[in-house]
């Protein structure tokens, strides 16, 4: 009876002494498992590393170029991705890169690739800084027109040249919504009496209407005044007519010319309504205004008169003098 229990204890500790020796083998058989597969994972994802050298200006150069001149700086050739960018650039060659000329080599680098430029989108509606970097990224010229306009909000796209859809040129136009600007136009106050009576700046009465503005009397020589405009300015608003004051058969002559070309000219009479004016001084440089006497003796007054213009292109104080000259 006891031979029988000492052999099955015996049996119990190689059992027991197998199982302990069977499990401590599988640890160690999964730890250099574990240990393989990291390292066959370390060497299928190289880290890239940093290379001691800035990145070069390949602008212009063929795809085939820059690689060779990037794996000499010790770049290696997995880094090297390529990317399709719409230029007018020759197709195929370089038309950026990033990182950009000048910055610290990292990681992977992207060559921008020169390709045929497509149609121009449409952009109506769109802040110009939209248009402005399209044209940008293109190599495309870019060129403002700003379009005086209350109602829509500054920088709105109105238009481009080509329009939407046409094939895209070495330049675009953008006509531009442009918060009005308006500068009051005063005649000078230093004119030679001798020359132009009784000049005045201030409030004045034409047909019976307070205006703020200015009022001269031409006398038999008349008078003219110039004014600097600089290209600025869009538009010259404003009434001109006979004050209360001028005798009734007083007939006056009014002409507006922009860099010498005829605006208005216009013979005007008491005791009619005053002449309206809205004159296209678009891109012009000397604005001029001319009182010559037709019959009687009186006083003309300019109401209102004003330069109205974008607050991109005009630019500068609205309260500020312009400058004035008379012939």
């Amino acid at each position: 009876m006891r031979s029988r229990r000492t052999a099955r204890f015996l049996t119990v500790l190689v059992a027991t002494a197998a199982l302990a020796s069977a499990c401590g083998g599988g640890d160690d058989d999964a730890k250099d498992q574990d240990t393989d597969t990291g390292s066959s994972q370390a060497e299928e994802s190289p880290v890239s590393e940093e290379v001691d050298a800035s990145m070069p200006d390949l602008t212009g150069l063929t795809e085939d170029e820059a690689r060779t001149q990037l794996v000499g700086l010790g770049v290696d050739e997995g880094d090297i991705v390529v990317a399709p960018q719409e230029s007018l650039l020759d197709a195929g060659t370089i038309v950026d890169t990033v990182p950009g000329a000048g910055s610290a080599i990292t990681g992977s680098i992207t060559l921008k690739i020169a390709g045929p430029v497509g149609p121009v989108p449409n952009f109506v509606g769109d802040q110009v800084s939209k248009v402005e970097a399209w044209a940008e990224e293109r190599g495309i010229t870019f060129t403002e027109v700003p379009m005086p306009d209350a109602d829509r909000a500054d920088g709105e796209v109105l238009g481009t040249t080509p329009e939407a859809g046409q094939t895209a040129s070495s330049e675009i136009e953008v006509q531009v919504a442009r918060t009005p600007t308006n500068k009051p136009l005063y005649l000078s106050d230093s004119l030679d009496n001798d020359y132009c009576a009784d000049l005045e700046t201030g409030e004045i009465f034409v047909d019976g209407e307070p205006y703020d503005g200015s009022a001269a009397e031409p006398g038999s020589n008349g008078c003219s005044w110039e004014f600097d405009m600089g290209r600025d300015w869009n538009r010259l608003t404003g009434i001109v007519g006979f004050t209360d004051t001028s005798e009734s058969n007083t007939r006056m002559r009014v002409q507006i010319k922009v860099d010498g070309a005829p605006k208005v000219n216009q013979v005007i009479d008491f005791g009619k309504k005053p002449l309206t004016l809205d004159v296209d001084v678009s891109d012009g440089l000397r604005l001029s205004i001319t009182l010559s006497p037709v019959a009687g003796g009186g006083t003309i007054g300019f109401g209102d008169l004003q330069l109205v213009g974008s607050g991109a292109a005009a630019g500068g104080d609205p309260d500020e003098d312009l400058d004035e000259t008379t012939e």
